[in-house]
């Protein structure tokens, strides 16, 4: 189990965006891939247009399902760690700024850094999100059922 905790861990850091999954009240579905940090808990961060789709949802809906994944992995080769998470539009000046600090950590392009907290609050467009966690998996070996593959995950624990 302890080097599925470190694969998943790897996973996280290597990647920059992740697809995260919000649904209407009446259960439509829409996924967003978006750019994402994290702190030490595995919380993960995000900046978005207050407007866009998933923003709206998770204000109805806090409930949100995340995969991160390498798009890049060959056939047969992926990987990935999934989190069913909760999420909230960050209000609390406190708690927006220490989630631009681990956001800063990782932008890279000043245009999309957050370089205020006026940028994310009040009449601005942005937003910041954070998701945290309730259950994480990942995927594992699999196994053949009548001769066809069968992806496997585990729950594991990051922290």
């Amino acid at each position: 189990m302890h080097n599925l905790v470190d694969q998943a861990r790897q996973i996280v850091e290597e990647n920059r965006y992740m697809t995260i999954a919000t649904a209407a009240p009446d259960g439509k579905p829409w996924i967003s891939p978006v750019f994402f940090a994290y702190d030490s808990d595995y919380n993960l961060f995000w900046v978005s247009n207050k407007n866009s789709l998933h923003s709206k949802l998770i204000r109805q809906n806090p409930r949100a399902a995340i995969v991160i994944f390498d798009s890049k992995a060959g056939e047969g080769e992926g990987d990935a760690v999934y989190f069913d998470t909760l999420v909230h539009e960050l209000e609390d000046l406190d708690e927006i700024r220490a989630a631009m600090k681990v956001l800063g950590k990782r932008v890279t392009k000043d245009e999309f850094r957050v370089k205020s907290v006026e940028e994310v609050t009040k009449a601005a467009a942005w937003r910041i999100y954070k998701a945290m966690p309730q259950v994480v998996s990942k995927l594992t070996t699999g196994e053949y059922i009548n001769g066809q593959y069968v992806d496997k995950r585990v729950e594991i624990s990051l922290n």
